[in-house]
């Protein structure tokens, strides 16, 4: 195992490498050397696969300073001299005898007889010459003489390659050791032909066997991290797997990596793939005498794991029984493990392998398994597998076998594997109509995660359709896929132009395509009643496909949510529409079923629905479908008022839009997570956040497309302007927002709540009479729809129109309503009101309950404005022994934060602040969230502060226009 051409810092870490996780065989064998010093002689074997390290530690062993003098020879077989007669002995008795002066030397060899000088001395000596028996004694008696001097250590590495007369007289030795201060020590490889068998079997059949077992992750990890720096735990465990804890190979595997690759950057994939031109020259030498075996090493490196023994042999052009015994080979050597099917021991010695064979034997090799593989029934993906590494050879039935590993791929969630295969189908051998299929699925794998590449693929294959079914089926994926990028006339052009030529040849097509045309007809305000009637002509067949009925439930279930009628309806739709449902759920119109069975409150529902929706989307492994997930889980937070949950999955959301590689300003699923996420903005009090977010998806003053996404981000604007306190500009927005969802029958308040907003903002302006207008709609859709908390929003509305008696009783009606649904932030937003009329000032402990429980459901959700609201009017009532005073806090500070941070400054835990005033934890941690910030201290600098009262007062900002809360737009 000696290596060459190193320099001396690679060479250091050559030898750490070698010797990590062997301290233990290291002091077992130097235990045994002072044992056998003491006059109990020794033999041991020292055995293991090659490259394991039995070199390094017997260079450790013979390097050691023992407390007492030790004569130490060493000697390794070696192919090349193994005819040369004692050789190994030779080598032996020169270490032994070279630090012995020359006179003492002579009388040595005189005392062991002519037979020991002609072996030790003579370069010409020809064991014919002298009797083999006279030749061993001599030298047996050299070596007793010798140790009678000093301990003796005899090493011998490689035995299995050592001439025969040398393991000849080492046998003989190794029986007469008697109570000799002698340690031998010889080493094997597993796998490796002796060349001198019987000696070698009598010496270790007399051997204590000392295996090296391969070293542990964390010898592994000890390794890496020394020899070349700091490493990911995951590549770390690449190199463990990929060697096996082989020293050998893992000093190869990081010097391909170099010392100067930053690993912490690394990919542990790039390191299973690795392989090594030197570890390839070691097996290389190891097969030169056999050349069966270095064939079908060959085969199962071709293969890979899970190779079938007669495929491999067949590959290899091997007889079974050539292929039996060169496989038996391969198992001595532990390059493949005794088991079946076949695969390499290390995958760095298969990458090694493979990487050796010449490319053009490579190619035609893959190409030969591909065939072997498919006669012999394998799965399509790895007859595939093989076909992509076969360059460009093709076959008749190759392109079929990659279109079904293509399908394979897609079902499992990995579209970009499925587009690689279809890619090379494009290159193989077939018809027209094979041709124009191979386009549609290419160009519907890319649409999972290169959304441009996929449409100019299907732009080819309705290019290549060969008939109107094939172009229909092309369009299918095109149409939708057009309508993401804003390109509606295009696609509505397309699905007429293919409608017409279908005609009535496949009702279930047609009717797909019907669904497909709609699209981009109702993302167009001018073109909405022609969608609505293709609709109304979609809803009325009784369809047999279930695909087909689950895309019909879909857009039932959408359409009826809008219009606002039929709650259960809605429910029933999505639960069919989710049945069975595959990774196609999440194509228009199927998907929309979840925003829609958002509205309704059926929590039952929408658990079971969404927990298969997610499951579906994981395994698409498709970012859109991963987007609409996080979109739904989204809005359904900003139902229950939990609005930093809300803008998380926003946020990821809109991530995952754009890291699908589409313009998020044309897609009216991206905008719409837009204007959901505007909404939890501002109702955070985050302004600037939401004004921002507006801005990258809405770059119109005042005159918006008239498209769908941009129906919903003017409601989304006017709710912002309102917050800002522009009434006018919201007016504008909101009026408009509704003007246009009135032609796509989006009646229901649940959807799109834009009178509630449009309420406040004419009250702004003064226009009572419109604000009641607008409110008394609201209430009558709301009831048509039914759910406690869209009601309660409306009656809201209605009663700040209304105002007076009625109001009141209204505003009480909302919260009971309001109470008994999920919706909390609407809930404090009534009870704001409610404790803010005058005459509740007249019974100021039930106000102050009334604000208390607003204020904390205001925090929970996490809205900053309403709690400010209703810490302001908290502050103007008092605290019940000072009416009529205003409790301003100092520096700042609201009543509320600085009654909780007085509190804190004088030790009282959350929980005890909590529990002391009424209130929940989170409203504590809120309120002093909001103190720390106002103060610049954190809770070790309040005591300082509030108790000194050195902090300087801070201006309050003024609060905007107050709105009721609806549960969420879009």
């Amino acid at each position: 195992m000696s290596h060459t051409g190193r320099d001396p810092a690679t060479e250091h870490r050559h030898e750490a490498s070698l010797l990590a996780g062997r301290a233990q065989e290291l002091r077992a064998l130097r235990e045994t050397v002072r044992t056998s010093a003491a006059g109990r002689p020794s033999l041991t074997h020292l055995v293991g696969e090659s490259g394991i390290g039995k070199t390094s530690l017997i260079q450790a062993l013979t390097g050691t300073d023992f407390a007492t003098p030790i004569l130490v020879g060493s000697a390794c077989g070696a192919p090349l001299e193994r005819d040369f007669s004692f050789g190994v002995v030779r080598r032996l008795f020169s270490d032994l005898l070279a630090k012995i002066d020359e006179p003492s030397r002579e009388a040595l060899l005189d005392l062991a007889g002519r037979p020991a000088r002609l072996v030790v001395d003579d370069a010409s000596f020809d064991t014919r010459r002298t009797s083999t028996y006279a030749t061993h004694h001599a030298l047996h008696r050299l070596i007793v003489t010798l140790s009678e001097r000093a301990p003796l250590l005899l090493v011998v590495d490689d035995a299995h390659a050592a001439d025969a007369p040398s393991m000849r007289f080492l046998a003989y030795a190794a029986h007469r050791l008697r109570d000799r201060p002698i340690t031998v020590l010889i080493s094997t490889t597993d796998g490796e032909q002796p060349y001198a068998e019987e000696p070698l079997l009598a010496l270790t059949d007399q051997a204590y066997e000392l295996r090296l077992a391969p070293i542990s992750g964390e010898a592994v990890a000890e390794v890496v991290h020394r020899s070349v720096g700091s490493a990911s735990a995951d590549v770390v465990a690449a190199c463990t797997q990929v060697t096996r804890g082989n020293p050998f190979l893992l000093t190869e595997l990081l010097r391909v990596l170099g010392p100067g690759t930053p690993l912490d950057e690394l990919d542990a994939d790039e390191v299973r793939l690795l392989g090594s031109p030197a570890v390839a020259a070691r097996l290389r030498a190891r097969f030169r005498a056999r050349p069966d075996t270095e064939a079908l090493a060959h085969a199962v490196a071709v293969l890979g794991d899970g190779a079938e023994f007669d495929i491999a042999a067949d590959l290899a052009d091997l007889a079974p029984a050539q292929a039996a015994r060169a496989l038996d080979t391969l198992v001595a050597m532990a390059v493949v493990p005794n088991s079946h099917p076949l695969g390499f021991t290390h995958t760095f010695v298969r990458n090694a392998v493979l990487d050796s064979i010449p490319v053009g034997a490579r190619l035609t090799a893959h190409g030969r398994a591909a065939h072997l593989l498919r006669a012999a029934h394998a799965p399509s993906e790895q007859v595939a597998a093989h076909l992509l590494r076969s360059g460009s050879s093709a076959a008749p039935w190759a392109c079929e076998e990659l279109r079904r590993a293509a399908r394979l791929a897609a079902g499992r969630g990995a579209p970009d594997v499925s587009a690689t295969y279809l890619r090379h189908a494009l290159k193989q051998p077939s018809s027209p109509v094979e041709h124009s299929a191979v386009l549609c699925e290419l160009g519907s794998a890319e649409l999972s995660y290169a959304p441009h590449e996929g449409i100019g693929h299907l732009r080819a294959a309705l290019a290549a359709a060969t008939d109107a079914r094939q172009a229909a089926q092309a369009a299918l994926k095109l149409v939708p896929a057009l309508c993401m990028l804003a390109a509606h006339e295009e696609a509505s052009e397309i699905a007429d132009t293919v409608l017409a030529d279908l005609g009535d040849e496949d009702p279930d097509l047609a009717w797909r395509l019907e669904a497909a045309a709609m699209m981009p007809e109702f993302l167009r305000l001018s073109t909405v009643p022609t969608a609505l009637r293709r609709v109304e002509r979609m809803g009325r067949p009784a369809l047999g496909d279930l695909a087909l009925r689950r895309a019909q439930q879909g857009m039932l279930a959408t359409m009826t949510a809008w219009r606002g009628e039929q709650r259960e309806k809605v429910v029933r739709c999505a639960r069919e529409a989710i049945r069975s449902a595959d990774q196609n759920f999440f194509r228009p119109p199927s998907y929309y079923t979840l925003f829609a069975l958002a509205r309704t409150d059926a929590s039952a529902a929408i658990e079971e629905v969404y927990a298969v929706a997610d499951r579906i989307a994981e395994g698409s492994r498709w970012p859109r479908a991963t987007a609409i997930m996080a979109m739904a889980h989204g809005l359904r937070a900003l139902h229950a008022g939990d609005l930093h949950e809300a803008v998380r999955r926003f946020a990821s959301a809109l991530a995952s839009f754009e890291d699908y590689g589409i313009d998020v300003r044309g897609d009216h699923c991206a905008v719409t997570c837009a204007v959901w996420f505007t909404d939890a903005l501002v109702s955070l009090g985050r302004l600037d956040q939401a004004r921002e977010l507006l801005a990258r998806h809405m770059d119109v003053a005042d005159d918006a497309p008239e498209t769908l996404e941009h129906t919903f981000l003017l409601y989304a604007r006017g709710r912002l302007r309102l917050a800002e306190g522009d009434a006018r500009g919201a007016v504008h927005d909101l009026e408009e927002c509704g003007r246009r969802a009135e032609v796509w029958q989006m009646r229901n308040p649940a959807v799109l709540p834009w009178r509630s907003r449009a309420v406040m903002a004419h009250l702004g302006l003064g226009q009572r009479e419109r604000a009641r207008e607008l409110a008394g709609q609201e209430l009558e859709l709301a009831l048509a729809w039914g759910t406690d908390g869209v009601v309660g929003v409306a009656q809201h509305a209605l009663a700040m129109a209304v105002g007076g008696g009625e109001g009141h009783e209204l505003l009480t009606a909302a919260v009971a309503r309001l109470a008994a649904s999920p919706r909390r932030l609407g809930h404090a937003a009534v009870l704001l009101d409610l404790a803010a009329l005058p005459h509740a000032h007249a019974t100021g402990d039930e106000a102050r309950a009334t604000l208390h429980q607003a204020i904390s459901l205001a925090s929970e959700c996490g809205a900053e404005p309403l709690v400010r609201r209703g810490e302001q009017l908290l502050a103007q009532i008092g605290d019940g022994r000072r009416k009529g005073r205003r409790g301003n806090a100092p520096h700042g500070l609201t009543p509320q934060e600085h009654q909780i941070a007085l509190a804190a400054a004088r030790g009282a835990t959350n929980r005890q602040i909590a529990q002391n005033l009424c209130v929940t934890v989170r409203n504590v941690e809120f309120h002093l969230s909001s103190a720390y910030r106002k103060l610049g201290v954190k809770r070790q600098g309040l005591g300082l502060l509030l108790l000194a009262g050195t902090a300087p007062q801070t201006p309050k900002a003024p609060e905007a226009l107050q709105a009721p809360e609806p549960a969420g737009a879009g």
